[in-house]
């Protein structure tokens, strides 16, 4: 090989650097310009990491087919009366001609070496053609703040059933009390009640297929409604960020007896399930992916939330069962409306709920939950024990005792199900309401927890398999493999060294022996504007 080669490669190259541009994608970590040649028989990968208007420097590496090469830094001075390449290597005026934009060619006088008959120093010829650029722009989309004025669409009919009542406002009184309020209403015969939510969203957004959110209050399964201060709070903040959201009403009520009180909570189930068919029948006019669906809610619309995600029709409580085979009650599906559409389940945020029978959870039913619970929950329990802990040991009578948000962790965990637990040391129900349903400082931690998790769900991820991320010097030159779930690849660059070849996606990397840092990086993308920026630690060992 002709040492001189390279060195003449890398000076033309960064001359014609100062003159043209790239549509090279430019992050911070990025070079501004890739080239690759060829210098005689060899080749060379020439990267230019900054430059003004009479200055450019970088690195250069063979690309002999080794894992692992020298970086050669260099510069070229412009401010001569011609360019002036200076490298560890390579030292000399450069003369350059470019055939166009993209593909260069020229020759080097190399100062450092022997003249030629005395007077003529040696010179070499090369070629190097400029790396396309990729052009991508990733989005704050779903992670950030990105639409300002956002919509409320209200009371929009999602289907009827027959119940005690939809909606009653929440109420700083002991539970006891509500329960004597509402009693007299639960005695007269059910009616046909009007099941109604609320759509938030952006004009502004012209996305086609938006993941959707549907939210479903907290009250006991005896007050509130999709008003709730929570509910609006989080609806906005995730319609902000992009996701298209519905907060619902469902029905309410129940006489102060086990059965009646379970079948509040299956009532609820129903329901939400019904407004998730009317959804996914709406979806091309509201512009949402049926089969991109987050449910969450606080209380018991997170019971509700986490039975709408795992609860099958067979594996209802025992006292549902029996009244469906005395034609009391329908399965799951068949209430609320006559919509048959189905709809995908991607994740579940539940906001201090429980479940009767953590059973309900299989493992081949792999939606994510994200649980946020206080410690401290008397009304609906962190642990396993009887809900409304301060009800004059009521509970204990009308009540059967529900697993909370810790063993629904465990329960996940043992089964390989992706979750998170948000544990607040302390802290009791509702925590982030005071007195007259005015939200505190807790807000902000349901809001940050909640699109941070969905947010995981939306993106892309990356997989790496073991064992690639430690390189051998002297080992052959090979590509990296990996995975994208739930988008593709857009672009793949190396942080410590530069790929060895212009493919956007392909891993093959060329490091840097002696850096302090070398990372992959991989940024990728999908259907929903998401997009993700992985960085993977690489060692290189002697």
């Amino acid at each position: 090989m002709n040492s001189s080669f390279p060195r003449f490669v890398l000076a033309f190259i960064i001359t014609n650097l100062y003159f043209l541009t790239s549509g090279y994608a430019q992050t911070d970590d990025k070079p501004v310009n890739v080239y690759d040649g060829n210098v005689g028989n060899d080749k060379i990968i020439l990267v230019a990491e900054s430059k003004s208007a009479d200055f450019i420097k970088g690195n250069f590496v063979l690309n002999r087919g080794k894992a692992v090469e020298e970086a050669h830094p260099f510069s070229i001075d412009f401010s001569r009366s011609k360019p002036f390449l200076q490298s560890d290597l390579y030292v000399g005026p450069m003369t350059q001609a470019f055939k166009d934009s993209s593909v260069w060619n020229g020759k080097l006088k190399l100062m450092n070496k022997k003249k030629r008959f005395l007077f003529f120093r040696p010179k070499a010829s090369f070629e190097l053609v400029l790396r396309p650029g990729v052009e991508a722009e990733p989005a704050e989309r779903y992670q950030t703040e990105v639409f300002d004025n956002i919509e409320v669409k209200s009371n929009i009919l999602y289907g009827k059933a027959k119940g005690y009542w939809t909606h009653s406002p929440y109420s700083d009184d002991p539970y006891i009390v509500t329960l004597g309020k509402g009693l007299v209403k639960t005695f007269k015969d059910n009616e046909l009640l009007d099941l109604k939510l609320d759509l938030y969203f952006s004009r502004a957004d012209s996305l086609k297929k938006k993941p959707v959110v549907m939210l479903i209050h907290g009250g006991a399964f005896y007050i509130g409604s999709k008003e709730s201060a929570c509910e609006q709070a989080l609806a906005t903040a995730l319609a902000k960020r992009g996701y298209f959201v519905a907060s619902i009403d469902y029905r309410l009520g129940f006489k102060p007896a086990p059965a009646d009180i379970e079948m509040s909570a299956y009532r609820a189930i129903q329901d939400a399930h019904a407004a998730l068919r009317f959804l996914s029948f709406h979806s091309k006019g509201m512009g949402i992916d049926p089969n991109q669906v987050y449910v969450g809610g606080t209380s018991a619309g997170a019971v509700a939330s986490l039975n709408v995600a795992f609860m099958k029709n067979d594996e209802r409580p025992e006292r549902i069962l029996e009244s469906e085979k005395k034609g009391l009650v329908a399965k799951i599906e068949e209430s609320g409306n006559r919509f048959t559409e189905t709809f995908t389940i991607k994740a579940v945020a539940n906001m201090w709920g429980a479940v009767a029978d953590l059973n309900i959870i299989d493992a081949d039913e792999k939606i994510p939950v994200l649980s946020i619970h206080g410690t401290n929950d008397d009304v609906v329990p962190f642990e396993h024990d009887f809900p409304f802990q301060n009800s004059l040991m009521i509970n204990r009578l009308i009540m059967d005792k529900m697993y909370g948000s810790k063993p629904i962790h465990d329960r996940l965990s043992i089964l390989g199900i992706k979750n998170k637990l948000v544990s607040l040391p302390g802290l009791g129900h509702e925590p982030e309401l005071e007195t007259n349903n005015k939200l505190n400082h807790y807000i902000d931690t349901l809001i940050f927890q909640t699109t941070k998790f969905f947010y995981e769900e939306t993106a892309p991820s990356v997989f790496l398999p073991a064992g690639q991320l430690s390189v051998t010097a002297g080992s052959p030159l090979k590509s990296i493999y990996y995975e994208v779930k739930n988008g593709t690849a857009v672009e793949v660059w190396a942080e410590g060294g530069v790929k060895a070849n212009s493919n956007p996606a392909d891993a093959t990397i060329i490091w840097f022996d002696k850096t302090a840092n070398r990372k992959l990086k991989i940024l990728s993308s999908n259907q929903f504007d998401a997009w993700s920026l992985k960085e993977f630690p690489v060692e290189v060992e002697k």
